[in-house]
Protein backbone atom coordinates (compact mmCIF):
# COMPACT_ATOMS: atom_id res chain seq x y z
CA UNK A 1 0.00 0.00 0.00
CA UNK A 2 1.98 3.57 -1.22
CA UNK A 3 1.94 5.85 1.77
CA UNK A 4 -0.61 7.96 1.99
CA UNK A 5 -3.03 5.89 -0.11
CA UNK A 6 -5.31 4.60 2.81
CA UNK A 7 -4.92 8.20 5.22
CA UNK A 8 -8.50 9.14 6.00
CA UNK A 9 -10.28 11.59 7.56
CA UNK A 10 -13.00 10.94 10.54
CA UNK A 11 -15.57 13.27 10.56
CA UNK A 12 -18.40 13.10 13.71
CA UNK A 13 -22.27 12.99 12.83
CA UNK A 14 -24.57 14.39 15.96
CA UNK A 15 -26.49 10.61 16.85
CA UNK A 16 -29.14 13.77 19.29
CA UNK A 17 -29.98 17.50 18.44
CA UNK A 18 -27.49 18.80 21.08
CA UNK A 19 -24.42 16.53 21.38
CA UNK A 20 -22.61 16.69 24.55
CA UNK A 21 -21.04 14.03 24.84
CA UNK A 22 -18.12 12.14 22.42
CA UNK A 23 -20.24 8.69 22.25
CA UNK A 24 -23.31 11.28 20.96
CA UNK A 25 -21.23 11.62 17.94
CA UNK A 26 -21.11 8.36 14.87
CA UNK A 27 -17.44 8.71 13.12
CA UNK A 28 -18.14 8.59 9.41
CA UNK A 29 -14.16 8.03 7.58
CA UNK A 30 -13.78 9.61 4.09
CA UNK A 31 -11.73 7.58 2.07
CA UNK A 32 -9.18 8.09 -0.70
CA UNK A 33 -10.94 7.54 -3.73
CA UNK A 34 -8.15 5.45 -5.10
CA UNK A 35 -8.38 3.20 -1.79
CA UNK A 36 -12.30 2.67 -2.24
CA UNK A 37 -11.12 1.09 -5.56
CA UNK A 38 -9.05 -1.14 -4.12
CA UNK A 39 -11.44 -1.94 -1.15
CA UNK A 40 -14.28 -2.65 -3.59
CA UNK A 41 -12.33 -4.88 -5.40
CA UNK A 42 -12.09 -6.97 -2.75
CA UNK A 43 -15.57 -6.62 -1.54
CA UNK A 44 -16.66 -7.76 -5.10
CA UNK A 45 -14.87 -11.49 -4.18
CA UNK A 46 -15.66 -11.66 -1.15
CA UNK A 47 -19.59 -11.17 -1.91
CA UNK A 48 -19.28 -14.33 -4.06
CA UNK A 49 -18.21 -16.57 -1.17
CA UNK A 50 -20.29 -14.98 1.71
CA UNK A 51 -23.24 -16.57 1.21
CA UNK A 52 -21.59 -20.41 1.50
CA UNK A 53 -19.62 -19.00 4.43
CA UNK A 54 -21.96 -16.75 6.33
CA UNK A 55 -24.94 -18.79 8.55
CA UNK A 56 -28.50 -18.12 7.05
CA UNK A 57 -29.27 -16.13 10.68
CA UNK A 58 -27.05 -13.26 8.97
CA UNK A 59 -29.37 -10.98 6.79
CA UNK A 60 -27.57 -7.62 6.35
CA UNK A 61 -24.35 -7.91 3.60
CA UNK A 62 -24.48 -10.66 2.30
CA UNK A 63 -26.03 -11.20 -1.44
CA UNK A 64 -29.22 -12.70 -1.74
CA UNK A 65 -30.57 -11.67 1.75
CA UNK A 66 -32.49 -8.82 3.08
CA UNK A 67 -32.81 -7.64 6.47
CA UNK A 68 -36.52 -7.45 6.25
CA UNK A 69 -36.40 -11.29 6.05
CA UNK A 70 -34.95 -11.75 9.64
CA UNK A 71 -37.48 -8.96 11.16
CA UNK A 72 -40.51 -11.24 9.16
CA UNK A 73 -38.89 -14.52 10.95
CA UNK A 74 -38.42 -12.16 14.06
CA UNK A 75 -42.03 -11.39 14.20
CA UNK A 76 -43.57 -14.55 13.29
CA UNK A 77 -41.41 -15.67 16.57
CA UNK A 78 -42.84 -13.05 19.05
CA UNK A 79 -46.39 -13.70 18.42
CA UNK A 80 -46.79 -16.90 19.57
CA UNK A 81 -44.58 -16.07 22.59
CA UNK A 82 -46.90 -13.59 23.56
CA UNK A 83 -50.23 -15.82 23.93
CA UNK A 84 -47.97 -19.42 25.07
CA UNK A 85 -49.46 -21.00 28.49
CA UNK A 86 -48.04 -23.53 30.26
CA UNK A 87 -44.80 -24.59 32.55
CA UNK A 88 -42.32 -23.65 29.84
CA UNK A 89 -41.41 -20.27 28.72
CA UNK A 90 -39.44 -18.72 26.13
CA UNK A 91 -37.36 -15.41 25.96
CA UNK A 92 -35.98 -13.14 23.67
CA UNK A 93 -33.08 -11.46 24.35
CA UNK A 94 -32.02 -8.34 22.13
CA UNK A 95 -28.05 -7.09 22.30
CA UNK A 96 -26.62 -3.78 20.98
CA UNK A 97 -22.91 -4.23 20.62
CA UNK A 98 -21.89 -0.15 21.36
CA UNK A 99 -19.12 0.99 19.29
CA UNK A 100 -18.30 -2.45 17.52
CA UNK A 101 -16.88 -1.64 14.52
CA UNK A 102 -14.18 0.37 17.05
CA UNK A 103 -13.46 -2.71 19.06
CA UNK A 104 -12.63 -5.06 17.14
CA UNK A 105 -8.88 -6.45 17.30
CA UNK A 106 -6.83 -6.78 14.25
CA UNK A 107 -5.06 -10.13 14.91
CA UNK A 108 -9.20 -11.51 16.02
CA UNK A 109 -9.92 -10.30 11.97
CA UNK A 110 -6.72 -12.20 10.73
CA UNK A 111 -7.97 -14.83 12.85
CA UNK A 112 -11.05 -14.83 11.41
CA UNK A 113 -10.61 -14.81 7.71
CA UNK A 114 -7.70 -17.86 7.94
CA UNK A 115 -10.66 -19.74 10.35
CA UNK A 116 -12.73 -19.16 6.66
CA UNK A 117 -10.15 -20.63 4.51
CA UNK A 118 -9.32 -17.56 2.24
CA UNK A 119 -6.60 -17.32 0.11
CA UNK A 120 -3.64 -16.12 2.23
CA UNK A 121 -2.26 -13.66 -0.22
CA UNK A 122 -5.75 -12.15 -0.17
CA UNK A 123 -6.21 -12.11 3.47
CA UNK A 124 -2.31 -10.30 3.89
CA UNK A 125 -4.28 -7.33 1.02
CA UNK A 126 -7.30 -7.49 3.51
CA UNK A 127 -4.86 -6.91 6.62
CA UNK A 128 -2.76 -3.89 5.31
CA UNK A 129 -5.91 -2.11 3.86
CA UNK A 130 -7.30 -2.32 7.82
CA UNK A 131 -3.94 -1.89 9.29
CA UNK A 132 -1.78 0.51 7.16
CA UNK A 133 -4.17 3.60 7.61
CA UNK A 134 -3.87 6.89 9.27
CA UNK A 135 -6.23 8.75 10.81
CA UNK A 136 -7.18 12.38 11.55
CA UNK A 137 -10.92 14.16 13.05
CA UNK A 138 -12.11 16.96 11.06
CA UNK A 139 -12.92 19.55 13.80
CA UNK A 140 -15.09 22.32 13.04
CA UNK A 141 -13.99 21.66 9.46
CA UNK A 142 -10.30 21.38 10.10
CA UNK A 143 -8.13 18.23 10.60
CA UNK A 144 -6.05 17.25 13.55
CA UNK A 145 -2.99 15.64 13.47
CA UNK A 146 -2.73 12.35 11.99
CA UNK A 147 -2.56 9.70 14.19
CA UNK A 148 -2.34 5.75 13.86
CA UNK A 149 -5.18 3.46 15.15
CA UNK A 150 -4.02 -0.06 16.76
CA UNK A 151 -7.35 -2.11 16.48
CA UNK A 152 -11.31 -1.31 15.08
CA UNK A 153 -12.37 -0.70 11.35
CA UNK A 154 -14.04 2.36 9.88
CA UNK A 155 -16.98 3.14 8.70
CA UNK A 156 -16.77 4.66 5.65
CA UNK A 157 -15.02 2.07 4.40
CA UNK A 158 -16.87 -0.45 1.48
CA UNK A 159 -14.79 -3.47 3.19
CA UNK A 160 -15.74 -2.75 6.88
CA UNK A 161 -19.33 -4.16 6.47
CA UNK A 162 -18.25 -7.55 5.20
CA UNK A 163 -14.93 -7.75 7.95
CA UNK A 164 -17.91 -7.30 10.88
CA UNK A 165 -20.27 -10.07 9.30
CA UNK A 166 -17.10 -12.52 9.23
CA UNK A 167 -16.44 -11.93 12.36
CA UNK A 168 -20.08 -11.95 14.04
CA UNK A 169 -20.20 -15.16 12.33
CA UNK A 170 -17.89 -16.48 15.07
CA UNK A 171 -20.28 -15.96 17.90
CA UNK A 172 -23.00 -17.94 15.62
CA UNK A 173 -20.86 -20.60 15.28
CA UNK A 174 -19.94 -20.82 19.34
CA UNK A 175 -24.18 -20.62 19.63
CA UNK A 176 -25.05 -23.19 16.77
CA UNK A 177 -22.10 -25.68 18.29
CA UNK A 178 -24.14 -25.46 22.05
CA UNK A 179 -27.41 -25.63 20.26
CA UNK A 180 -25.80 -29.37 18.54
CA UNK A 181 -24.71 -30.35 22.45
CA UNK A 182 -28.08 -29.17 23.94
CA UNK A 183 -26.79 -27.19 26.23
CA UNK A 184 -28.64 -23.99 24.76
CA UNK A 185 -32.54 -24.77 24.18
CA UNK A 186 -33.75 -22.97 20.89
CA UNK A 187 -37.30 -22.00 20.13
CA UNK A 188 -39.44 -24.21 17.85
CA UNK A 189 -41.16 -22.53 15.16
CA UNK A 190 -43.33 -25.40 14.34
CA UNK A 191 -43.76 -28.16 16.32
CA UNK A 192 -41.26 -30.82 15.91
CA UNK A 193 -39.97 -28.45 12.86
CA UNK A 194 -37.03 -25.72 12.56
CA UNK A 195 -35.72 -24.19 15.81
CA UNK A 196 -34.10 -20.92 16.13
CA UNK A 197 -31.22 -19.94 18.81
CA UNK A 198 -30.42 -16.28 17.31
CA UNK A 199 -30.81 -14.19 14.56
CA UNK A 200 -28.36 -11.28 13.56
CA UNK A 201 -29.07 -7.63 11.77
CA UNK A 202 -25.05 -6.68 11.43
CA UNK A 203 -24.23 -5.85 14.72
CA UNK A 204 -27.59 -6.19 16.28
CA UNK A 205 -28.41 -9.75 17.51
CA UNK A 206 -31.53 -11.40 19.04
CA UNK A 207 -31.03 -14.89 20.90
CA UNK A 208 -34.24 -16.76 21.39
CA UNK A 209 -33.96 -19.95 23.70
CA UNK A 210 -35.74 -21.49 27.10
CA UNK A 211 -36.41 -19.28 29.40
CA UNK A 212 -34.75 -21.35 32.45
CA UNK A 213 -32.25 -20.74 35.18
CA UNK A 214 -30.23 -23.55 33.61
CA UNK A 215 -30.13 -21.59 30.24
CA UNK A 216 -28.75 -18.44 31.82
CA UNK A 217 -24.93 -19.31 32.28
CA UNK A 218 -24.98 -21.15 28.94
CA UNK A 219 -26.08 -17.67 26.92
CA UNK A 220 -23.04 -16.41 29.19
CA UNK A 221 -20.40 -18.31 28.43
CA UNK A 222 -21.24 -18.35 24.34
CA UNK A 223 -20.94 -14.29 24.52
Amino acid sequence: MPPGLNDMHITLIPKVTHPERVSQFRPIGLCNVVYKLISKCIVQRLKKVFPQLIFPVQSSFVPGRQITNNVLVMQEILHPMRRKTGVKRWMAVKLDLEKAYDRLRWDFIQETLVHMRLLHQLIKVIMTCVSSCALNILWNGQPTEYFQPTRGIRQGDPLSPYLFVACMERLSQIIESKVTAGAWKAIPLTRGGTRVSHLMFANDVVLFGEASVEQAPTVNECL
